[in-house]
């Protein structure tokens, strides 16, 4: 496996996931940042902090979710009298559960590129103590994830929806069951019209971005940094635009995707419990 595949395996690995996000492969197209950023974040990852802090922020986005989608249509009942068989009801919520825990880290990786950006060190406050293995981890690092083609219905008007040029990961891997999605669409399209459901990503994006503090472990990935690593300014500048492009839309999708799961009645919190 040549190096540049191997490290993005090991990234894959240590998110726990059994493919590499479009946001990593994106970022590994920038030649050297990963090989030189990566290192300084991925002891912080997988530490049980990082995992406790990307939890809290699914439990943000569902308690705004639950707020304005008290009466999803879209139930497990209906997709099943729909044509939907028990099977593949069951690896639509497996896939969502991997996109549940995923995208709130992958947000957090971003969020702090994105404050390094304007500092020359960021995080340290956090705590080192290990990220245990759990069976959850187990499942995701078995669950296959598929990615239906963009002309798959409803991701032309997905990606039209939310002004982007093709629909985010989290639809294209539902998307390989459109007896789900589609039915699921017309209901989450009406979703982004609530303010407060707008509001709440925005907020999943700042509290990220302000939780970089508590990276176990300092990063170094200003201007500067990145230069002396051996990144033109080409190159800077893509890694930043990339960062920039993806933080409100992973934002976003913690929206959707705790909207999914809670149609089809998954809603219990993962970190803030009451009484």
């Amino acid at each position: 496996m040549p190096a540049a595949d191997a490290l993005l395996d090991q990234i894959a690995r240590t998110f726990r996931v059994s493919f590499v996000p479009g946001v990593i492969r994106a970022l590994g197209s920038v030649d050297g940042f990963l090989e030189y950023a990566w290192p300084q974040l991925a002891p912080s990852v997988d530490t049980a902090g990082y995992l406790g802090s990307a939890l809290y922020m699914v439990d943000m986005a569902l308690d705004a979710v639950e707020a304005v989608y008290d009466e999803p249509g879209v139930t497990r009942d209906a997709l099943l009298a729909g044509g939907l068989d028990e099977s593949d009801l069951g690896s639509v919520e497996g896939v969502l559960d991997v996109f549940h825990w995923l995208q709130p880290q992958l947000l957090l990786m971003l969020a702090a590129f994105a404050e390094a950006q304007e500092r020359p060190r960021v995080g340290g406050q956090g705590r080192a103590e290990a990220r245990a293995p759990s069976p959850r981890d187990e499942a995701h690092l078995a669950t296959p994830v598929h990615f239906a083609p963009p002309d798959t219905p409803p991701l032309p008007a997905v990606a039209e929806a939310l002004g982007l040029e093709t629909a985010p990961e989290l639809y294209h891997a539902v998307a390989t069951w459109p007896r789900y999605l589609v039915p699921a669409w017309d209901e989450l399209q009406h979703l982004v019209t609530y303010p407060d459901f707008r509001r709440r990503g925005r907020a999943l994006y700042y509290y990220a971005r302000s939780g970089s503090r508590f990276l176990a472990q300092p990063i170094a990935a200003d201007p500067d940094a990145l230069r002396a690593a051996g990144l033109d300014e080409g190159a800077v500048a893509r890694v930043y635009g990339i960062v920039d492009g993806a933080l409100p839309a992973l934002a976003t999708m913690m929206m959707h995707c705790c909207a999914m799961r809670a149609g089809l009645g998954l809603t219990t919190r993962e970190v803030v419990t009451s009484g």
